[in-house]
């Protein structure tokens, strides 16, 4: 039991603020925890900490709360009694009831959202003040004010008794550890500068930069930082690196990892960091993501309405592919998209928690909060509206109502980013692509390249969309027999959603090779190129509309197809030809 000094005399008062001035450098604010998960009350706290070489009584000392909208707001909530001490190193911990361990002294806090402070004074002067959020008044913070920080994370000093005068350099956001040191002695942090939008290049390197930095007390030496690819592939280790550097505590340095020959596909990476003294492992590893060799691994955008008719709203269906991190399989005709089930076995889904929808500037989550029907499973459909409400009754699937909707036009950039901010799928479509006034802009076949006009037309269905069913213009895969075939034969790009498009399957003796794809009318004149010396692997597809070199659909009759395929490093030379009738 705590008892507090009610009055004392002047004599005794002037020896008590003596001997506390002479070392009120000593103790700090070390650690306020001002805005717990879920209900504030019961599990806020001040942690007191002596960082001297001497027991300080704290009797007559004072803890204020600082209302920071305000100046001069400050409401007591501690005065220290007659018993309490700290020995060096010692907390004094200052809690509500719910706080684990008991503090010291239990009292309702009440501590706010920035702007907000807490100040600590030795009976007569200012010994230390914490102030976070901004606009604050001068009285509130030392330095600059610390920025508030995400709901359940306190604000801490790192490593304990970090003291520069300045909140935004001292403390940090970190797990709340009342009555328990902020730091361990030796400790080192990984975290990895996200990639961003981009996309690497099939054959490209992948290159990230992580940063080591010490969070621990005491100043360190080498360290060895490996990355490890944790879906998807059994690769292990694809790319490491051994630095050798004395880290004082906050210092922190880059080092490069670099995954030299990443296949194809959408992989989820783990770096994780290796120094043997390191006494607290929950902070040595990070996720990230990239994608290789284009988009749509993972889901596709597979089709939009950038127009809608009066009472209506836009909205961007999403299909969910491969739940691996490779090439998603080909989808297969009506009632067979990617990963579904003829036994009807259950499918993982795929939570969009945490995704973004945007354009190519402003991006913004693809939920607002948690939304139960953000997932997708393979071959299922996700519609992200403007207005969920006015599009329930037309849709065949779940719809999610997207927070801060960037408006489409006919011209326009649709992105989907996964949690950690790579692009998953991107279109950047142009009027002419198809869509317009309550006609939906729909994709022919998900797996294949979404920045390929030919790829992309309006709905031809009698409703103008196809919001959670199968596109009015989707084109199941061709046969895989021969080394060029083309399917459906003849095609009839009519503009009636029928067999619109042909579908070219190129089949090649080697893994990868240059191709290049031609199309001549019977007299040898070249109509089309429709691949001019385009890296491709050995099972390839390519999409043909009917049009020629000019843009312009060609006429009626009988073509020939001439593939060319090369690969140098392999001395192979590979050539065959298909016809195919196109019939308007």
């Amino acid at each position: 039991m705590r008892t507090r000094i009610v009055a004392v005399t002047a004599a005794t008062l002037s020896i008590v603020l003596a001997a506390a001035g002479s070392a009120t450098a000593q103790v700090l604010i070390n650690e306020v925890l001002y805005d717990p998960d879920g209900s504030d009350t019961g599990l806020e706290f001040v942690e007191l900490l002596n960082c001297g070489r001497h027991g300080v009584s704290l009797t007559g000392w004072v803890l204020e709360t600082g209302n920071g909208a305000n100046p001069d707001d400050w409401t007591t909530e501690w005065i220290g009694g007659d018993l309490d001490y700290v020995e060096p190193g010692e907390i004094y911990l200052i809690g509500e009831p719910d706080v684990v361990p008991q503090p010291h002294f239990t009292t309702p806090l009440d501590l706010q959202n920035g702007p907000d402070g807490v100040r600590l004074t030795d009976g007569a002067e200012p010994v230390d003040v914490v102030g976070w959020g901004e606009p604050l008044f001068a009285e509130y913070y030392e330095g600059e004010p610390a920025p508030d920080v995400t709901s359940g994370l306190s604000l801490a000093r790192s490593p304990d008794c970090f003291d520069h005068d300045d909140n935004r350099l001292d403390l940090i956001g970190a797990a709340p550890t009342p009555g328990v040191r902020n730091a361990a002695s030796d400790d080192l942090a990984l975290s990895v500068r996200h990639a961003g939008r981009r996309v690497f290049e099939t054959g490209e390197a992948v290159e990230l930069v992580c940063v080591v930095r010490n969070v621990g007390a005491s100043s360190t030496g080498s360290c060895d930082v490996s990355v490890e690819l944790v879906t998807g592939e059994d690769a292990g280790v694809v790319g490491a690196t051994f630095l050798q550097a004395e880290l004082a505590p906050r210092d922190s340095l880059e080092a490069q990892l670099v995954w030299p020959s990443p296949p194809d596909g959408y992989h989820l990476i783990e770096a994780s960091l290796s120094f043997g003294p390191d006494s607290h492992l929950a902070n040595n590893t990070c996720r990230t993501s990239v994608t290789v060799g284009g988009t749509g691994w993972l889901a596709a955008v597979n089709e939009l309405m950038h127009s809608p008719g009066e009472g209506a709203t836009e909205w961007v269906e999403v299909l969910g592919l491969s739940l691996r991190g490779e090439p998603s399989p080909r989808a297969q005709s009506h009632g067979g998209l990617p990963g579904s089930s003829a036994q009807g076995e259950p499918r993982e889904r795929l939570s969009l928690a945490g995704w973004s929808l945007g354009d190519d500037e402003d991006v913004h989550p693809v939920a607002s909060g948690f939304d139960s029907l953000a997932v997708v499973a393979p071959g299922e459909f996700l519609l992200l509206a403007r207005d969920e409400e006015l599009l329930w009754d037309h849709a065949s699937c779940p719809v999610v109502e997207t927070d801060g909707w960037e408006a489409l036009s006919a011209d326009d950039t649709v992105a989907l980013l996964d949690e950690f901010g790579t692009v998953v799928d991107v279109v950047c479509y142009e009027r002419g692509w198809g869509g317009g006034r309550n006609v939906s802009l729909e994709r022919v076949r998900p797996d294949m390249p979404a920045d390929d006009p030919t790829n992309w037309g309006g709905s031809v269905a009698p409703e103008g969309s196809t919001p959670g069913r199968t596109n009015s213009i989707h084109l199941g895969a061709a046969p895989s027999a021969g080394a060029l075939t083309v399917s459906p034969n003849p095609f009839t790009p009519d503009g009636d959603g029928e067999s619109d498009r042909a579908l070219l399957r190129l089949e090649l003796p080697v893994a990868r090779a240059t191709a290049r794809v031609t199309v001549f009318d019977l007299e040898g004149r070249m109509r089309a190129l429709l691949a001019d010396h385009v890296a491709v692997p050995s099972s390839s597809e390519l999409i043909w509309d009917g049009t020629g070199t000019d843009g312009e659909l060609l006429p009626s009759g009988l073509y020939i197809i001439y593939l060319e395929a090369i690969d140098a490093r392999a001395g192979v030379f590979a050539t065959a030809k298909t016809a195919v009738g196109l019939v308007r």
